[in-house]
């Protein structure tokens, strides 16, 4: 596509537009049947002392046929660009790789993103599918892009939720798996609450860890290992890779020092027994950061300062992205704001991207302390739904099994990236793993489609070649092609603005526009791919070949696995 664009700009060059500003207000128009791609004039009339359509109009002027380009016509401030479509087809087929969307904008810089981070003790549960997907994506994203990428799952392994489950294992003894510890963790949760005394104990319990105490250190480490055993299984399920697993706890003793440090150097003061960062210099209503309690002990605040400065010197990254729920804005915005306030210029380079709830029937999903639904659960009740409909559409599938998680687990996923983050989202078993509209499965059953299409015109991979892309006229083509050309910019974006529902946006229009291709040819027998002209045919293959290269590539950037026969 730059090269187009960049023949544009050189058309208005001749009409005296400055190159390069020309070539940054090239667009896509929305409404595509008026053109490929236009130039607003607007910005350029001041300059050259003319009205925007007299701009317009001198650009069009300056338009010879010829090359990339096949017509420049004014429209008002516009100048409305046909490309040379043969040109055009045939560059954007032969650039689509397995790698679309690669770039190397993000060589020599390091991004750490914090994702996912469960408590220990604790089953994976739903609510934590969005951080760890979207968290995942993002990986995938900025390492498509050249960035080093740190991927990072930093536990809930301290604090007053440990301290409780002490108390519950000294009222009603050890566990031995992470279902057992959950039960003492909800028992224990009941008993602090109508016991007296019982909260006081879970505090102390609390502090022992942070000072090492043997007896809570080894606790801490059963509960620990038997977690992270549970919890690869699940991001095993989704294709969840963590490049660095860290913790709360390591971080109490420089937490304490950093404490020291800022009361030292007068960027922190003690209000009320504790330690606060006084950040109503920062922002409007970001008011005070605590950051050691009265009784001494640290807190999550504290520990994620120290974090942050540490992954600092371990990573020296050029951002860091923190994916949490949008509920956590206001502590994100006071946390970037503390980092800056105590002499961190590199908080800039810290982003909260955040994420809406989750509803169950239009409701938020209920769950009670220590409680709620098993991610695991939702994964295996996905599986079998979809086996369910599977055998369905297709009995003589060879794998109805392999199909049947694939297909399951992509309506799941689907349903978390599938749409802009920060919008709530409404999970609904029929409606996500529907094989007609925007999901998973139904992204997966357009790549078998083409799949299917390239197996029966002989279309391997060691057959492969390029056709001519004289041959491909029909209006449907070229919607394909146009989406084609497209997706690595989607990609790009989503980059950039951390929002992967663009690469879904680009894969369902994308999709759509196949499947509309192959409705045509189901109507017009001209229109089908397996023609009888092989040259047409050729060509037509090729381009059913780099709509099923894109499709897959863009499911796996979103953690889906792109089968081949549904």
């Amino acid at each position: 596509m730059q090269e187009f664009i960049d023949a544009i700009a050189a058309v208005a060059a001749r009409a005296g537009v400055p190159e390069n500003a020309a070539r940054s207000s090239v667009t896509v128009p929305k409404e595509r049947d008026r053109a490929d791609l236009t130039l607003p004039c607007f910005r350029f009339a001041k300059q050259l002392g003319k009205s925007p359509p007299q701009v317009a109009a001198a650009v069009a002027d300056a338009f010879e046929p010829g090359g990339l380009l096949a017509s420049a016509e004014a429209a008002g401030p516009f100048v409305n660009f046909r490309l040379d479509r043969p040109t055009f087809t045939r560059k954007v087929l032969q650039s689509v790789t397995d790698n679309i969307g690669a770039s190397d904008e993000g060589a020599g810089q390091a991004v750490v993103i914090d994702y996912g981070s469960p408590n220990i003790a604790k089953p994976l549960l739903f609510h934590h599918l969005r951080s760890s997907m979207i968290g995942q994506v993002l990986c995938n994203l900025h390492r498509r892009r050249g960035y080093e990428v740190v991927g990072l799952n930093f536990l809930g392994d301290l604090g007053t939720a440990f301290g409780k489950l002490m108390v519950g294992i000294e009222e009603f003894g050890e566990p031995e798996s992470i279902a057992a510890y959950n039960r003492t963790y909800v028992q224990a949760s009941n008993f602090c609450t109508e016991n007296d005394g019982a909260m006081d104990r879970a505090r102390a319990w609390a502090k022992r860890l942070e000072e090492d105490d043997p007896e809570a250190l080894r606790h801490w480490e059963s509960a620990r290992r038997l977690s992270l055993g549970e919890f690869q299984t699940v991001y095993d399920w989704l294709g969840i890779r963590h490049d660095v697993v860290d913790g709360e706890k390591m971080y109490v003793k420089s937490g304490q020092a950093l404490v020291e440090e800022l009361l030292e150097n007068r960027t922190a003061e003690e209000s009320e027994g504790g330690v606060v960062i006084d950040l109503q210099n920062a922002g409007k209503k970001l008011g005070k950061f605590l950051i050691r309690k009265s009784d001494g002990a640290s807190l999550y605040q504290t520990r994620d300062l120290a974090a942050a400065r540490d992954r600092m010197e371990r990573f020296g990254f050029a951002k860091m992205l923190y994916v949490v729920d949008i509920a956590q804005e206001l502590y994100f915005r006071q946390l970037f704001a503390a980092l800056k306030t105590t002499g961190h210029d590199w908080a800039d380079r810290c982003r909260h991207v955040k994420f809406g709830q989750v509803l169950v029937d239009g409701s938020r999903a209920k769950t009670r302390e220590g409680g709620g639904t098993h991610l695991e659960e939702v994964l295996r009740e996905g599986e079998r739904r979809a086996r369910a409909v599977v055998e369905e559409k297709n009995s003589d599938l060879a794998d109805k099994a392999a199909v049947a998680k694939a297909v399951g687990t992509a309506a799941v996923i689907f349903c978390d990236v599938g749409f802009p983050t920060t919008k709530n989202i409404n999970f609904d078993w029929n409606a996500i793993l529907s094989f007609d509209g925007r999901t998973g499965p139904y992204l997966q059953y357009v790549h078998a489609s083409a799949c299917s299409i390239l197996r029966k015109g002989g279309y391997t991979e060691s057959k492969q070649t390029d056709g001519d892309a004289s041959r491909l006229t029909d209006d449907h083509e070229w919607t394909l092609v146009r989406r084609l050309a497209e997706f690595s910019d989607a990609v790009g974006k989503a980059c950039a603005e951390c929002e992967p529902s663009h690469v879904s946006n680009a894969l369902y229009d994308l999709a759509r526009g196949f499947r509309s291709y192959h409705t045509a040819g189901s109507r017009d027998a001209s229109l089908r791919v397996l023609v009888d002209d092989d040259a047409t045919k050729t060509a037509r293959l090729w381009l059913v070949d780099k709509v099923r290269c894109t499709l897959a590539a863009g499911l796996r950037l979103l953690g889906i696995d792109p089968v081949e026969e549904m």
